[in-house]
């Protein structure tokens, strides 16, 4: 095995390696509140969809799916649980960068939202943005003390109560209900976070960055600029693969059919739990032990075991496709019903490829994993172009689709470099067969819908 694979980062001083048992019960904490929310999200689905209508529930899930693109180029956020972790003593330099990178990315967003949405939309849009990143120091803070899966909790809770109160702001307004009256709910959704992550950590830290933060963010960039470069790199890479179907579909789709499939995969997507909540608690964890990189080669063979179960309830709901869409979404999106069903075979590839390679990014190992997500991100662009506007629909699916290329190739690479004690090879084409298996059934759902 490669030193790259086995050298991990130092413990902070004192501490003993955290065991499985103690990641286990991390990732049952996550996983549940991930649960929860996701159920609050399906829940709210279907009022949003079938109350809208696909024009304007097209419009906000737009509106999520940029807010999440957005908030995840917040590149400091693992930089900053890595050096908090460590205790490496340029914590005040980090916190100066991290604010000014938090002010940036608000303008960023408030201009792109201008462009996008109404005014009313695009300043929530920016005020949700910054709120996310002003609490990346506090979520650093958190990771340090062992507490991200009650990080993790109270975001899920807040996340799903804006889903749930968007719904009912919906629901009240009926299909006329104006694009920021929904949106709002999830920009105080992200002020709430920061306000209880800043109460959690007892900080002070300045909402402005004065004269000596930009002073200490010059310092900061200066010493940690190879490690943001790689940051900034694997965040783009991932907003393009998370993105790019969304916005080929919105430029050659009608407002109908943009919404229907903004829906049918909005749906798929609320499958990902297992993957986002195991990850979310696994990267602070093994950022925070001398002991990561061996955990997660140990936490490898239960996930294996996981995503077999997982697929088989995959599988169920490949088959159940037409039925699943027209009761969640109501018969307004009827037409998604094949589209679901291979959204639903992609998400499991996705997660797969998610919950095997948490550790690479624990250890700033960014640079397969960037490489991995352009190249997907490239594909994407090329398959859309083509596709979307000769086939529609079905063209948006492939593009989504497509995405999926950088969890199989980064996958190959973990088979070259695990041990078949750490990555059994039975279960992996155990899995390899059961993720041919769910796709074939989606793909002959698709040919039945069409």
């Amino acid at each position: 095995m490669p030193r790259e694979n086995t050298v991990p980062f130092p413990a902070a001083s004192g501490e003993a390696p955290e065991g499985t048992a103690a990641l286990l019960r991390g990732a049952s904490t996550v996983l549940g509140s991930h649960v929860a929310a996701a159920l609050l999200g399906i829940a709210s689905l279907p009022v949003l969809a079938q109350t809208l209508g696909p024009g304007p529930y097209g419009r906000f899930s737009l509106f999520l799916t940029l807010l999440g693109v957005v908030t995840y180029q917040d590149f400091l956020r693992p930089l900053l649980v890595r050096v908090f972790s460590a205790r490496a003593g340029d914590e005040g330099d980090l916190r100066g960068l991290s604010s000014c990178v938090a002010w940036l990315l608000a303008s960023v967003a408030g201009a792109a939202g201008l462009v996008l949405f109404t005014p009313e939309v695009a300043l929530l849009f920016a005020v949700a943005v910054l709120a996310h990143g002003l609490a990346s120091v506090d979520y650093a803070r958190l990771a340090r003390e062992g507490r991200v899966a009650r990080a993790a909790l109270v975001r899920n809770c807040a996340w799903g109560a804006a889903a749930v109160c968007a719904a009912g702001l919906a629901w009240q307004g009926g299909p006329s209900t104006p694009l920021f009256v929904c949106a709002a709910p999830f920009c105080a959704a992200n002020v709430a976070i920061l306000a209880i992550y800043r109460s959690a950590t007892g900080a002070r830290t300045e909402l402005w960055p004065s004269a000596p933060a930009i002073r200490g963010a010059r310092a900061a960039w200066r010493t940690h600029r190879s490690e943001i470069a790689a940051l900034i790199g694997f965040g783009l890479a991932n907003a393009l693969v998370v993105s790019v179907d969304r916005f080929v579909a919105l430029r050659w789709l009608e407002a109908h059919e943009f919404g229907l499939y903004a829906a049918c995969a909005d749906l798929a997507s609320k499958l990902a739990i297992v993957g986002t909540a195991a990850g979310t608690v696994l990267y602070p964890s093994f950022a925070r032990h001398a002991g990561g990189a061996h955990e997660a080669q140990r936490f490898v063979g239960l996930a294996t075991r996981i995503m077999l179960g997982w697929g088989l309830v995959i599988a169920l709901l490949v088959a159940a496709a037409g039925p699943l869409v027209e009761l969640v979404l109501g018969p307004q999106y009827a037409a998604g019903r094949g589209l679901c069903a291979v959204l639903f075979a992609a998400s499991f590839v996705h997660m797969l490829g998610f919950l095997l390679t948490p550790w690479q990014r624990a250890r700033g190992e960014f640079a397969p994993q960037t490489r991995a997500y352009a190249a997907a991100g490239v594909c994407m662009v090329i398959v859309g172009a083509v596709l979307v506007p000769t086939i529609g629909l079905a063209g948006a699916v492939a593009c989504a689709c497509t995405a999926r290329v950088a969890e199989i190739a980064l996958l190959a690479r973990e088979v070259r470099f695990l041990s078949s004690e750490a990555l059994p090879r039975a279960r992996l084409a155990a899995l390899g067969s059961m993720a041919a298996g769910i796709l074939a059934l989606a793909l002959w759902r698709f040919g039945e819908a069409a």
